[in-house]
């Protein structure tokens, strides 16, 4: 299993968090729901997609199963955890993970995540005649270092002509949600907005999809994720304690239902499963 994290054009960062290019051969690979051990089922590898801000799943020769759905074609997730199933068509299959920034589908493409939280679209269900142009680049482009520039030039088109004001908003409590770790209410975050807080959560559910305290939840647990990556990256031994202590839970007890409920698997488990393929979230791993 080879994996390649590239960065999008800086001018898209703030909407876009990253592309994560993914190819496997051999015999036929399918990721199903973990069972009672998170790395195998009946010898198959296995392993939930985490909860995050909205995605795109770009494929080639391979079936995705997700939600009951069964496509090869571009899907569209909304922040949602869920478990994608993948069936390669002939013993190889090439996949490309697009992840956005909190808010940044909303503000590059108009989709309101409020709709597509836990759901799935594929390309053929939303219609969408620039996102079907996208995935012909990724199915007719064979090396991911020229399929990067060429979605890079679509989603600059994509950009808001000016500002977007409630992106913004976001943007700035995303900002005080990290320097907060976790400990900040709705009422607080609505504060930083300067927005009412029934204004504040609708706007918040449109361009994130997800409740403000669930959010929070979920914003604790990937930097949380990322630090252990970034420990590991650096060659130090991982100190779970002093790690979820630093991003805000209570006690390793606290974290490790954290962990269960959003990537079903321990922090432990994570450490062993996760590291270094991803700095966020898991994809893929080998």
């Amino acid at each position: 299993m080879q994996h390649q994290i590239i960065q999008p054009a800086e001018a898209l960062r703030p909407y876009i968090y990253r592309y994560v290019f993914v190819r496997a051969e051999g015999s036929t690979d399918t990721m199903t729901p973990p069972a009672n051990n998170p790395r195998f089922v009946n010898g198959k590898h296995v392993q939930p997609l985490l909860p995050n801000y909205g995605s795109f799943i770009f494929l080639r020769n391979a079936i995705v199963e997700v939600a009951g759905k069964q496509t090869s074609e571009l899907i569209l997730l909304g922040a949602n955890q869920t478990t994608m199933g993948l069936t390669t068509v002939s013993g190889w299959f090439e996949g490309m993970m697009m992840d956005f920034q909190p808010g940044g589908m909303h503000a590059l493409l108009g989709i309101n995540l409020q709709l597509l939280a836990g759901n799935v679209l594929t390309i053929s269900e939303y219609k969408d005649e620039g996102l079907k142009y996208c995935d012909r680049i990724f199915k007719t482009t064979s090396r991911s270092e020229d399929i990067a520039p060429l979605l890079d030039a679509f989603f600059l088109g994509r950009l808001p002509k000016s500002e977007d004001i409630n992106y913004s908003r976001i943007c700035r409590v995303v900002a005080a949600c990290d320097q907060a770790k976790g400990a900040i209410s709705a009422a607080e975050m609505a504060s930083v907005a300067c927005l009412g807080e029934r204004q504040f959560l609708r706007v918040f559910r449109q361009y994130v999809g997800i409740a403000p305290k669930l959010f929070i939840r979920l914003r604790r647990f990937h930097r949380t994720i990322q630090d252990m990556q970034q420990q590991a990256a650096q060659g130090k031994t991982i100190d779970l304690l002093a790690t979820v202590l630093r991003h805000g839970y209570y006690d390793l007890s606290h974290a490790a239902l954290e962990f269960q409920q959003m990537g079903c698997v321990s922090p432990g488990q994570f450490r062993m499963l996760g590291i270094p393929l991803s700095d966020d979230f898991s994809v893929f791993f080998a």
